[in-house]
Formats: structure tokens, sequence, C-alpha cells
């Protein structure tokens, strides 16, 4: 049980409050935001950059911080080095971070007695504390299809914020993406919602588990769904839509207790999220009864009036953020007028005191459930673990499990020890923040080696295991013609959100005419993609003998590819995502309606990418026997055994989908994934994997938000596909079952004659 004793200020009685739970911190915020002056309330609700108290030279701006502290502001946010290097440095340490907070918590607490609240965005590993170990990206979190890493990844990630004094982290990244163009694909999950929801649970669980940080679930919601992919761009989703793809992620989250939620910049079917009722009150705090605090994004309420133009007035759009959502903090970042907006409206009986108070009410629970009116600086006893050998070993294994092969012609991989030449080339071969993307150390990441002090390149991994080795990072076609592989590492630089929109998805035009005058010549090329997202390859698969995605493995990228390469490690990553084959089907789904498709003829036909989700390729055979599906006491009861036939250890990813061949309220998915679990075996081995599914989980919500929509349960005809390929291809795969049906559709009809009656 966690102690608070709180003397309220203002010379009123001390009051003393026993906060075991959220639930019990938010009684006892009660009794603290009761003796709060509104303009007390407003600054508590204002979320400032940490640039505003912050001299040129990075030193703190005390007279600035007590100025703030005086109006009794209630959090600040960011890494002063999120626009690149400052006075020659990439970051802070965790003792530099310390030093700052720990100053800027002291003035605070003098003059104001509140502790302030610090969140950073910490998305993979705590990428602004510096000598902390990056790890791979969300991405390739989900394509280890691992829950154990991503516990893991959650846990590195709080240990190291919190080391650095910091109690709030912004994540997880819990979007369902869907456009492979989009600049945040390689922040999320991947695009599948059971697999980004079972992710969603575990790392909420590493993040929080070790009590002294908050997660802060984002971008509530629908924020993926841009039908461009560009970033902020305004999305249309039914009720169906969002209640099955894009809600259960934010639900797994709140389940999991996270205690903090952001929502995002972008309009919803006209409705900009800073100003949409049914999504942040109907839906987040009415059907998933989240309790929590929850923060917008950067300048969010500002856009309403500078970007939406829903709001004349920057006043106006305070007033309609306040009454139509239920946001508790204002991400202003680079200015206090909230404060002075928020008073006007409660003088004026636009806005009722009561609004702001519930709040600061949520606001002053997070600081009493984090203790930081006891322990305003967390995690002194991790500072020197930042960077340690456990956290390395942790991010390496989730950078080799994460990494995936998709082709593999004469299995030119894993390479041959006998092999009598090797060229390494590539814009990407030498340089660990093309492995790492965007946000690392900086917003847009950086370019080069020197700033990650963990991680290898790839060409240094392979100088580390050979010595000198033949590289070329410009494109040298005559060297080719005498290696008998090439290693060929290309892809994408970093890039972060706005900034990182482009209008072709297609690789780069010099890379894709590199591989090709590669592929003139008779070695054996290998093709490596680094990519935050899928970059279209054209011809190129038909040109290379294999082809390795490794996403953004980041700082243990370069030594994990190594060790794929050399068949050191078995691969053993899958595709999160659809691969598109063409810009027309960059936006497709696994899951698509099963009325969408790709135009053949005079016919529609089921879209063929590049690679379906769910691909990925192993150096060892896995065989599937005895493939099993039944009903019993309304629940789907699924037996598989899997065994090693090859000749080296691996773990194969077991995915279990499911198809519905008809349903009356709503077009069904072409198939969804429902189960998905990973496997160890070695050479000889098999094992027998079992799940038992409720038809109710299996089901689907049709709505509306709003109104507690429940799951009605799987009915009618289905098949189980224990395989990501179509039941054509090896029927013994599928199992097609049916439901009791329940005659419930008339009622259904008769309802809704009813209604337009």
């Amino acid at each position: 049980m966690r102690m608070v004793a709180w003397v309220v200020l203002g010379g009123t009685a001390g009051v003393t409050a026993a906060c075991a739970t959220y639930a019990a911190c938010l009684d006892s915020a009660r009794a603290i935001v009761a003796n709060m002056t509104v303009q007390a309330m407003a600054a508590q609700m204002t979320q400032l950059d940490i640039g505003q108290v912050l001299n040129s030279d990075l030193t703190l701006n005390e007279a600035q911080v007590e100025a703030y502290a005086k109006l009794g502001i209630g959090s600040y946010l960011n890494s002063p080095f999120a626009g690149g290097p400052k006075n020659a440095k990439y970051g802070w340490n965790a003792t530099e971070w310390r030093d700052i907070l720990g100053r800027i918590q002291a003035i605070h607490r003098k003059i104001d007695r509140h502790p302030i609240l610090f969140g950073l965005d910490s998305v993979h590993g705590a990428n602004y504390v510096a000598n902390a170990v990056l790890f791979p990206h969300q991405i390739n979190a989900g394509a280890s299809f691992n829950r154990r890493l991503v516990k893991e990844l959650g846990f590195y990630t709080a240990r190291d914020t919190a080391a650095a004094g910091i109690p709030w982290i912004f994540g997880p990244i819990l979007d369902v993406t869907s456009h492979k163009a989009w600049p945040r694909v390689y922040e999320t999950f991947g695009e599948d919602p059971f697999l980004v929801t079972q992710m969603a649970s575990q790392i909420v669980h590493g993040l929080q588990d070790n009590h002294t940080i908050a997660a802060c679930f984002k971008h509530f919601i629908g924020y993926a769904a841009t039908p461009s992919g560009h970033d902020r761009d305004p999305i249309t989703l039914s009720d169906y839509e969002i209640l099955n793809y894009y809600m259960p992620p934010f639900q797994a989250a709140i389940d999991a207790g996270a205690l903090s939620g952001m929502m995002n910049y972008v309009s919803l079917n006209g409705v900009p999220m800073g100003a949409n009722r049914k999504m942040l009150i109907n839906l987040l705090r009415g059907d998933l009864a989240f309790k929590g605090m929850l923060v917008t994004d950067w300048g969010v309420i500002d856009d309403l009036a500078t970007f939406h133009h829903v709001a004349a007035t920057e006043e106006d759009a305070v007033a309609m953020a306040l009454t139509e959502t239920s946001i508790d903090m204002s991400m202003d970042a680079t200015h206090t007028r909230f404060i002075d907006h928020a008073l006007a409206l409660v003088e004026a009986k636009t806005i009722e005191k009561a609004r702001l108070a519930v709040a600061a009410e949520r606001i002053i629970a997070l600081k009493l459930h984090l203790d930081l009116y006891a322990t305003p600086l967390p995690g002194a006893d991790s500072v020197p673990r930042v960077g340690d050998a456990e956290s390395i070993q942790a991010a390496r294994t989730m950078a080799r499990e994460s990494i995936v092969l998709l082709q593999n012609r004469g299995n030119v991989l894993p390479l041959p020890s006998s092999a009598s030449s090797l060229l390494l080339t590539g814009p990407s071969l030498d340089n660990i923040g093309h492995l790492c993307g965007g946000w690392s150390l900086a917003w847009q990441g950086m370019s080069g080696n020197a700033m990650f002090p963990h991680g290898r390149s790839v060409l240094s991994a392979f100088q580390a295991r050979f010595g000198n080795v033949t590289a070329l990072e410009t494109m040298d076609v005559k060297t080719a013609i005498v290696a008998e592989f090439t290693v060929v590492v290309l892809g994408e630089g970093p890039y972060a959100e706005k900034p990182g929109d482009i209008d072709d998805l297609s690789l780069p035009l010099d890379q894709l005419a590199y591989v090709r005058s590669l592929a003139t010549t008779p070695t054996k090329l290998i093709l490596v993609l680094l990519q935050g997202r899928p970059r279209l390859l054209h011809d190129l698969p038909q040109l290379v003998h294999a082809i390795v995605y490794a996403g953004l493995p980041c700082e243990m990228g370069g030594d994990a590819l190594v060790d794929v390469l050399l068949g050191v490690v078995n691969p053993s990553g899958r595709l999160p995502i659809t691969y598109p084959r063409s810009p027309s089907d960059a936006s497709v789904v696994h899951y698509h309606p099963q009325d969408q498709g790709c135009h053949v003829g005079y016919h529609f036909e089921e879209c063929d990418p590049q690679w379906p989700f769910g691909a990925g390729l192993s150096y060892t055979r896995f065989q599937y026997r005895g493939a099993h599906a039944a009903l019993l006491n309304d629940a789907l009861q699924l037996t598989v055994t899997v065994a090693n036939v090859g000749a080296m250890t691996g773990d194969e990813v077991v995915l279990v989908f499911l198809r519905e061949h008809a349903r009356s309220r709503h077009v069904p998915e072409a198939k969804r994934l429902i189960f998905f679990d990973k496997v160890h075996l070695a050479a000889g081995a098999s094992t027998t994997v079992r799940a038992t599914l409720s038809l109710q989980t299996l089901g689907s919500y049709f709505g509306p938000v709003g109104e507690t929509p429940t799951k009605s349960p799987l009915e009618g005809v289905f098949t189980v596909q224990f395989t990501i390929a179509s039941c054509d291809v090896d029927p013994t795969l599928c199992v097609t079952l049916t439901t009791t049906t329940k005659k419930k559709k008339a009622l259904v009809f008769e309802e809704h004659d009813a209604m337009l009656a």
C-alpha cells in the first residue's frame, strides 16, 4: 500500500490520505481540488515544453521556472534535443536529466507545493535518455509475434525513463495502421487489430508494473486510418470499423490499467478529435469507462481555430474542447493562454467550474498515484542500470526475432562459410541511424554512427566477425561482377510524422536502378531492407536471390542482421503488415471486406500483395499435422501439432485465422486473425498447440458508439484456417464449422422498420 500525506494549501486543515489504488487517489484528489481556485485548476491543466524554461545554452532559467510555478503550471514535456544536437551534445544522460528536473521540482514544490508531472516520448526504449539502449521500433516488436519480448520492451523503456526522473511516458502507440505510406507505420505494432490488441496489454503491463511510470496510450482514435497515407489527413470511419478495428487495442490498454491516454490531431467524420464528443465522451468515458487522465496532443486545442477552422477564436476553441470532450490537460507547449481563456469562460458561465475541477482531480490523482508528492524524481536506483548488459541483450533478442526472411531462392541464405568472396554495399550499409529511424535521440532521428554508443552498423558488424571486408557504400557494379555474394542494404533514412509524408511508395529510383544493375552480374544478390514502411519493390524480387525485411531494429540491428545472414540465428519474424505490390493496394489490409478486391479483367479477385500478412521463411522446415477445430459449450477449441522436420533449431509463429461465409448485419472480413503463438523447436521435435476461444470473443460489435455496445457472438458457417495461404493450397489446414443459428434477424428488421415509421 502506498501512503500519501498531503497538506492542503492556503492555511486550511491538513488532509492525510491512504492512496492504495487509483480510485483511492481520486478520492484524495477531490479533497485537494476542493480547496483550489479556478486559476489553479486551469494551471494544473496546462502543459509546457521544457524549452520554455531553458536558456540557449540549455542551462535552467530559474526565474522563468519561478514564474510558471507562481502560475501553478501542472506539467512539462519533451527533450531539448528533440530538434537535434545542441552544444555538441546528442542528449542528457539520466544524471543530467535528474539535475534539471530536480531543480524544477524543487522550485515548484517551494512555491506551488504541487510536483510537476513530466512527460516524454519514450517509444522504443528511453530514446531521449543518452546511453539508454534503443530498442527496435514497435513495428519490429509486432513482427516478433512474441508477447514476452513486448512486455520486456515496456519494462526497460520504463526503467530507463524513470532513471532520468521522468514518471510519464507518451506511449504505447496503439494505432492500427492501414495505408502503408503513412509515415508512422513503424511506430505501430502493425495492421492487425488482434495483434495490436495483444501487444497493447503486454506493453502496458511492462511499462507500469514497476509502479513508478504512467503509460499513456495514443493516439485515440482512428488516427492511422489515413486514406492517402499522408499524416493528419481527415479520416472517415463507420461505427463498425471504430468498434471492431480501432477500439480493441485501447480497450486492452485500459483493462491492463493504463493510467493516462492521449487523443490525436485529426478530424474523424468531419469532427476534429479536439471537439469530438462522440469519441472522447461517449466512447472513451462511456463505453470504455476510462477513468484516467486524458491529455491532448501538441497544440490540438489551438488547431481547432488555426487548422480545422471549426472555432472562430482561440477562446472559442478552448470552450469547444472543454464542452465537447473529456480532455484533462492541454499540451499547449509554448504558451499559457489556456489559463486565461478557461478563467474567462468560467466567469462568463460558458464553462462550469466543476468541469475544470474534474480535470484537475484526474491530474492530481495521477500525481498521487505515482507518489510524486513524496518522491518527485522516481527511479534513483535505476540510474546505474541505464545501458546495462541486460537491456542490451533484451534489445538484441527482439531485433533477432523481428527480422523477416521473405525470399530465399536456391537457399542462398544462410551465407556459407565456404563463400569465396562477399561484397557489402548500399546507402544504408554503414549507418546506425538508418537502422533506428525517427524518434531516436531526436524527433526526426539521426543519420550516422557516433551518436549510438551501443550498436554497430551492418558493415561494422560484418567487420567484427571477419576483419576487413570489401565494402562499398557507393554504387559499384564492377566489384559485384567478381563477388560470389553481394549484400545490398537499402531502404529509408530517418523521419517522423508529417515531414515523412511521401507521394510515391516506391523505393527511391536510384536504389531501384542500382539493384537492377547489380542483377546483371553473376553475383548472388541478397537484398536487406531497412525501412519504416514497406516500400514498393517493383521487379526486384524477380531479380534478386534473397530478401530480408529488417524494419527498424535500431542499435542491435547490425549484429542481429549479420547473425541471421550467417545462420547464427534462424529467422523467425513474420510480417505484421501486408506488403503491397503496387500503389493500388497500398491501403489493403488482410481483413478487408469480402466485397473489396482487385480488378482482374471483368471481375474482382482477392488482391495479390507482394507478401501477405504473416509471411516469413525459416532456415528449417515446419510441418503442421492434425489441424482440428471443434465447437463445445459456446467456445471454439483449436488444436494443431507443429513439427520441425528440418535440420536446424527454429521458432515458428502459429497463426490461426477465421473466415465467415456469410453475415447479415455487416459484410464479413476476408479473414480475421483470432490466435497466434510462437513455439521453439529443436530439429526433429514437435509440440501441440491448443486454444479455447469463446464465441462471444470471436463475435463482432455492431454498435452504435455511445450505447455500451456488446459483441454479438459468432454465428453461422465459418472456416478456421491454420495457414496464411488459401485453403485451396492445403485443405487439411482448414476446418469448416457451423454454429447453432439463433433466429434474431426478423426482430432486427422489425425494430428498424419501427424507427422509420
